[in-house]
Order: C-alpha cells, then sequence, then structure tokens
C-alpha cells in the first residue's frame, strides 16, 4: 500500500485538483507557494493534527433537483484525491462487481449503457420478451451513508490506522445537528440534508449531531458511494447467481424470467440495506413487465419482438431541455450570455443523443433551437 501523505502523491493530488478546478482563484493561489502548502500538508496528516477545513456550501440545480454541495478548499481537496488515487481505490474497487460502472477508469455511464444492453440481448436469446426487469433506486443515498457503517465497511480492507484516522476526521466534518426526538434513533430515519440547511426553518431548541451524509462531489463520497452497497452487488451476483445485473452509482436493475423470484430477491436486499443504513426508495423501485419498455440511466429502451433494442429519449429529459433553452434564449436576448454559450449547451446535449432511435425528435428540438436564435445570431453576426 502507497503512502498517500508523500510528496509525491500530495502533488498527484494537485494536479488532479487542477484538471477539476485550476481556473479557480483558490487553487491557483495555492499553486504560488505549492511546496510550502505540501509540506504543510504533509507535516499535520503524520502527526494527527489534521482537520478539514470549511468549505462553501451551496445548492445545486441538477436536472429538476436541488442537492446541498460541500465544496472542498483546495488542501483538502489535495489531501482527499492523494487518499483515494493511492489507498482507497486500490484497496476497494477490487471487490466491486464487473458491472458496477460508476466513478471508475475505464467505465462510466457509457460502459454500464453497453453492459446493460448485452444483457438484455442475452435475456432474448434465452427468454424471448417473457420476463420482468426490477429496478432499485436507494433515496437521499448519500445524505443517509452512515459514517459507522462505512467505517466498518472500510476498515475490512484497510488496515492503516493514519488512513482510517484521517477518514474518520473527514466524515466528522460532515456531520449536521438535527433535532433531538425522545425515543427515535436518528440512524432509522430518513435523514435530508437540504431541510437542514435551510436558512429559514426555525432552529430546534434540543439539538443533537446525526453522523450521516457525505459530501456529494467529494472524491472519498465518490468511492465511498461505490463501495457501500457491494455487500448487495455480491448477494445478487455470486449467492443468487444472476446474470443480467447491472450497477450504477444508487441505481440497481435485474432483468429475470420469473417475477416470483424478483419479489422475493427484493426482501433481500431490502433486508441488507438496512443493515447498511440504506433507505430503498419504495417510489421509484418497482417491477415492470420486459414487454411494456422501462427507463434505465435516462434512456427509455423498448425491446420488439425481433430482439431490436430500440432507445427513446424520456419525456421529462426533452421538457426540461425545452425549458432550459426558453430560458437561455431569453438571456440573449437580455445580453446576459452569448449566442454561442447557448448553442455550445445546444450541442453538448444534442450530441448525447445520436444513440436514441430519435430522428423525428431531434429534428424538433433543431427546430425549436433556430426559432428561439433568430436574435441571437444577429447579436453573434454583429461582434
Amino acid at each position: 500500500m502507497q503512502d498517500f501523505t508523500s510528496a509525491d502523491n500530495l502533488l498527484r493530488g494537485y494536479q488532479r485538483t487542477v484538471k477539476c478546478s485550476g481556473w479557480k482563484e483558490a487553487t491557483q493561489k495555492f499553486g504560488l507557494n505549492l511546496m510550502r502548502e505540501i509540506f504543510s500538508l504533509q507535516d499535520s496528516l503524520r502527526n494527527g493534527t489534521y482537520e478539514q477545513q470549511k468549505g462553501a456550501i451551496f445548492i445545486l440545480h441538477e436536472q429538476g433537483r436541488k442537492r446541498l454541495v460541500r465544496a472542498l478548499t483546495v488542501r483538502d481537496a489535495v489531501m482527499q484525491h492523494s487518499l483515494c488515487d493511492t489507498v482507497l481505490t486500490p484497496a476497494l474497487s477490487r471487490y466491486l462487481i464487473h458491472d458496477n460502472g460508476a466513478s471508475l477508469k475505464g467505465k462510466g455511464i457509457s460502459f454500464t449503457r453497453r453492459r446493460f444492453e448485452q444483457h438484455l440481448r442475452w435475456h432474448y436469446v434465452r427468454y424471448g420478451k417473457a420476463g420482468y426487469v426490477l429496478k432499485i433506486d436507494f433515496r437521499k443515498y448519500f445524505d443517509n451513508i452512515r459514517h459507522d457503517v462505512l467505517m466498518q465497511e472500510i476498515s475490512r480492507r484497510v488496515a492503516d490506522k493514519t488512513v482510517l484516522d484521517t477518514i474518520q476526521k473527514v466524515l466528522a466534518a460532515n456531520e449536521h445537528d438535527v433535532e433531538y426526538v425522545p425515543g427515535i434513533n436518528p440512524d432509522d430515519v430518513l435523514f435530508n440534508a437540504l431541510e437542514h440547511y435551510n436558512p429559514d426553518r426555525p432552529r430546534p431548541e434540543k439539538t443533537m449531531r446525526i453522523r450521516k451524509s457525505v459530501a456529494i462531489g467529494a472524491p472519498l463520497a465518490q468511492i465511498a458511494g461505490i463501495y457501500l452497497p457491494t455487500r448487495i452487488d455480491t448477494w445478487c451476483k455470486n449467492v443468487r447467481q444472476i446474470h443480467c445485473y447491472d450497477a450504477y452509482m444508487d441505481d440497481r436493475i435485474i432483468i429475470h424470467p420469473d417475477k416470483e423470484f424478483l419479489k422475493k430477491l427484493l426482501l433481500e436486499i431490502k433486508a441488507i440495506c438496512k443493515d447498511l443504513g440504506i433507505f430503498v426508495h419504495d417510489g421509484k423501485t418497482q417491477i415492470i413487465k420486459l414487454s411494456k419498455g422501462f427507463t434505465f440511466l435516462k434512456t427509455r429502451y423498448i425491446l420488439t419482438d425481433s430482439g431490436k433494442i430500440i432507445r427513446r429519449i424520456p419525456k421529462d429529459v426533452l421538457s426540461r431541455q425545452k425549458r432550459k433553452m426558453r430560458k437561455m434564449a431569453a438571456m440573449v436576448r437580455d445580453g446576459e450570455i452569448s449566442y454561442r454559450d447557448f448553442a455550445n449547451q445546444y450541442k453538448s446535449w444534442r450530441g448525447d443523443k445520436k444513440r436514441y432511435h430519435a430522428r423525428k425528435v431531434l429534428a424538433e428540438m433543431d427546430k425549436l433551437f433556430k426559432e428561439l436564435n433568430e436574435h441571437g445570431k444577429r447579436e453573434a453576426e454583429y461582434h
């Protein structure tokens, strides 16, 4: 196991940070005194005085959802990149199933979609369109990651005391004050960090610290979020011998010919989730008949009688993009953004849609884009 506190590894952590946020003033200032900052960070890690600094907290609007984001300082981001790249990712990723495709080198959402379609074809060859899809979604996943459970799972794979102590300090910085209710264990109650961040919400008279939640976007949150449900994945793949099983962050999808088997499996998964402190989202978890079509990873899948896989763009994705286009077109007219910014956003969105069977829908979106941007084009030509 490498030493994540070495100057070389911390420098690599800084290089990773620069790739993510090199344009920020704080990152550039850190780089002006790079070696002094690196050796100061190294000393604090080795003598046990390291404490995570308080970073910015803000609300991110992403795909129609509000998310509470705790931004790391440059110093803490450097440390976490070094910790994850040299210790946690190598130690934990070897225990992940192959069909877990989130946030790992050589994998990602394209990998998961490709593997899922391979599994769908495998099922069709053996069972045709007969069968069912079990979709599982975890509710407020990152908000409800219990620190004690996460430390227990990580300590099974990593024994280094400096590593474990550092992780414990990072998790302690993510604790929240919640209302104290006698007789109620907060570990058994769904936690929503966004509600407790709301400054308009009156502060309760009696509070207690809840040891849950990891900061979305932090390097530690990525590998922790992937690794924590590993017991679920290995149970399904190794014990229950399920071939058509795919995982991506807090989403799971299973294809099987027997509906009763999936019902029983869901109960088994919920039992494991209870041990891990994970909450299954009953509203989004469902068993769907394969022949009716279903949505997975923002893609609507339809399996034809001949075995062809049709990919459609979900209606909510189209509606969200249309709203965004109209807002950006208004911003172009008001001079708040340039036509080029708007055009680049639409090109980026449309470029990802080439894999869909949606020629007519994309033609309609192109038409809407042109209609909204007549003023934007004239503004671009003028400048």
